[in-house]
């Protein structure tokens, strides 16, 4: 992932959350179940890939940033529930905020001029 400037990154996350959202939301009865790897392992990696954008669109709402995705994967599963043939399950919910506290790691251990867009030092 290179550093962005704001708006690249703005419309990269509402890229990202959009696919994520349809591919949450899809039917998947019709998808052979080793086409997927471990639907945990997706979630998890979904919502580092948010996070990370989310972080770059929005650098220093570390926060703010977090809790929206984590209520996002929340309502993500009730939508689940309620919408599709397909079941909201509490462990989905706990690989997304493991995502996000992964992408919350590399946050802290990369140098914030990585995730502000300035340059590109090694992590």
């Amino acid at each position: 992932m290179l550093p962005l400037a704001k708006t690249p990154a703005i419309v990269l996350f509402i890229a990202l959350i959009s696919v994520a959202t349809f591919g949450f939301l899809k039917d998947v009865s019709g998808i052979p179940s080793g086409f997927m790897p471990n639907d945990k392992v997706m979630h998890a990696l979904v919502f580092w890939a948010l996070a990370l954008s989310a972080l770059q669109a929005w650098p220093g709402r570390i926060v703010v940033v977090s809790g929206l995705l984590a209520c996002y994967g929340a309502l993500i599963e009730v939508a689940q529930a309620t919408f599709t043939s397909r079941f909201g399950d509490p462990l989905d919910f706990l690989a997304d905020v493991a995502g996000i506290a992964l992408a919350l790691l590399l946050v802290k251990i990369c140098p914030p001029a990585w995730f502000a867009g300035r340059s590109l030092p090694q992590c």
